[in-house]
């Protein structure tokens, strides 16, 4: 007797749902898979697309390739050795971020069904424009006019910036792990990531994974970004002007910290033409403000609105702890920063990385029951009558409690 079943035609057999939760490649490889979100371990390491399978609505037989949803192969990617002679680096690293280079709109990850991400509209923002914005812009005459206005300036002793270079230079090395720098918040990457943040981390990365005799070429590609944000149009948004700001200031610190090894470094004009740039590119991020108007008056403002106005605040604090390295390097006084007095200090930690607006407006109600005091502002954190007070200490320590690691590096530098 002949046991065997027959056999079912392929086209009458039932589809099965896939259990499968590996991703794509780690699938062909035929290679363990860690799993890990967005990009697993062996994908990162690779520099190469990470895919994982989709939520399978249907029993209906699909196309396997429609399984799949790609997650940007990450403007991270490294591109040094995707160069060859008859492509120049920007369409390498255009076609690598998966942008062309200042086109208008935003690089969205597509709908994966993998998880539920909020619609974000970075393009109504509610802020309280900044009076005195034109001090951030001129602040590079304060060295040269202090004797004049009787401002002392502040001392800053080796140690501490020697701290300060370990920590900026910390950020730009995060890059090359796909982790960005704590002045740029996860949504302008996943939601919306422009093409200036894109191109950025990609030349950055491509620019500390270098091979030799490829420098001139980097540095002229990078000089180019750098001078298409100078001149880009300070009209754009104002979620544009951010992104625009915070590229430039990776690039300036990468160029500083990271220099050519095939020449002595030494302090040239371009690095105090850069300086002046980058101070005007602030200006035109802060002068449309660096306060929700419902931080003003303790409700809770948009998460798109405290999204940009806090990234604002981070990146500032960060250029300015920056220029206090770089004037200390040219043996150049350094200044309180007084036109941000009143500016509110970084958030919490559980504010900063709330990943959806659920979490985060749950978050931001019970922020606001534990400062009906009013928010700790930056200049609290400076030195002044108030200093040692009992009420100021509190509010410093109730602040401490939940501050991320870039409030804490702010309190131990203040």
């Amino acid at each position: 007797m002949d046991r065997s079943a027959p056999s079912t035609p392929a086209s009458s057999r039932i589809p099965r749902n896939s259990r499968r939760k590996a991703c794509r490649k780690c699938v062909e490889s035929k290679a363990a898979c860690d799993l890990e979100k967005p990009k697993c371990k062996r994908c990162k390491d690779r520099g190469t697309s990470c895919e994982y399978p989709a939520h399978v609505r249907s029993q209906s037989a699909t196309n396997t390739e429609n399984q799949y949803a790609t997650v940007d192969a990450s403007p991270l990617g490294t591109v040094s050795n995707a160069i060859s002679p008859d492509s120049t680096l920007a369409q390498v690293l255009a076609q690598n971020t998966g942008n062309e280079p200042h086109t208008p709109g935003h690089s969205t990850i597509a709908d994966s069904g993998l998880v539920h991400l909020d619609v974000l509209d970075f393009q109504e923002i509610d802020l309280l424009p900044m009076i005195d914005a034109e001090e951030i812009r001129d602040r590079w005459l304060r060295p040269y006019i202090s004797s004049s206005t009787g401002q002392e300036p502040k001392q800053l002793n080796a140690h501490t910036i020697q701290y300060l270079t370990c920590v900026l230079k910390s950020y730009i090395r995060n890059l090359l792990h796909s982790s960005p720098p704590p002045f740029i918040h996860s949504m302008q990457q996943i939601a919306t990531c422009p093409p200036v943040l894109a191109y950025c981390f990609t030349l950055v990365r491509t620019w500390l994974t270098r091979i030799p005799g490829c420098e001139p070429l980097l540095l002229r590609t990078i000089g180019d970004e750098m001078k298409n944000i100078e001149n880009q149009d300070a009209s754009q948004s104002d979620f544009d002007n951010l992104c625009s700001f915070q590229a430039y200031l990776i690039y300036f610190m990468t160029i500083h910290f990271f220099h050519r090894t095939d020449t002595v470094r030494e302090p040239n004009q371009f690095d105090q033409y850069v300086q002046l740039q980058m101070q005007e590119i602030a200006f035109r991020s802060a002068k449309a403000g660096l306060t929700c108007r419902a931080e003003e008056s303790q409700t809770r403002p948009s998460w798109e609105s405290w999204i940009v106005a806090s990234a604002k605040r981070r990146t500032l604090f960060t250029m300015y702890l920056f220029t206090n390295v770089y004037n200390s390097e040219l043996g150049l006084p350094n200044f309180v920063a007084e036109e941000l007095r009143g500016t509110l200090a970084p958030e919490s930690k559980i504010l900063w990385e709330a990943s959806d607006r659920a979490l985060w407006e749950r978050e931001y109600n019970r922020h606001l029951s534990r400062w009906e005091d009013g928010m700790l502002e930056i200049s609290e954190l400076w030195k002044s009558a108030e200093t040692g007070t009992d009420a100021r200490r509190e509010k410093i320590e109730r602040w401490l409690q939940s501050a991320d690691e870039f409030g804490i590096m702010l309190f131990s530098v203040s």
